[in-house]
């Protein structure tokens, strides 16, 4: 499993159409089909215009798939229109070893 994450601040006024076009986004299916296995928007506690868009797919080849499509384009035009996409990043496993370390030294 590979993430793809971005980070957004939405613009003043534009939170409402942001709200909307997230909500048609998410409900179009990937191009890459079944090899997205979620996305979701997470909104920022306290900071009401800061969201987190995050996507995990089965393989990295999938997710550079998605990268290069009309789709993934037109989600990032689509949030420079209505604030700023800023930190997209690729989150791998190597990335996610050491949390996984840290919860199990916190069970223990």
């Amino acid at each position: 499993m590979i993430g793809l994450e971005i980070h957004i601040d939405i613009a003043p006024g534009k939170r409402q159409e942001f709200l909307q076009t997230v909500e048609s986004l998410l409900a179009e299916i990937p191009v890459a089909g079944s090899a997205c296995a979620d996305r979701a928007v997470f909104e920022r506690h306290g900071a009401p215009n800061r969201f987190l868009w995050h996507e995990n797919w089965e393989d990295r080849g999938a997710l550079e798939a998605h990268l290069t499509s009309a789709e993934f384009r037109t989600l990032l035009g689509a949030l420079r229109v209505l604030g700023n996409a800023h930190d997209v990043r690729v989150v791998s496993p190597e990335s996610r070893k050491d949390l996984g370390e840290l919860r199990a030294s916190n069970t223990g």
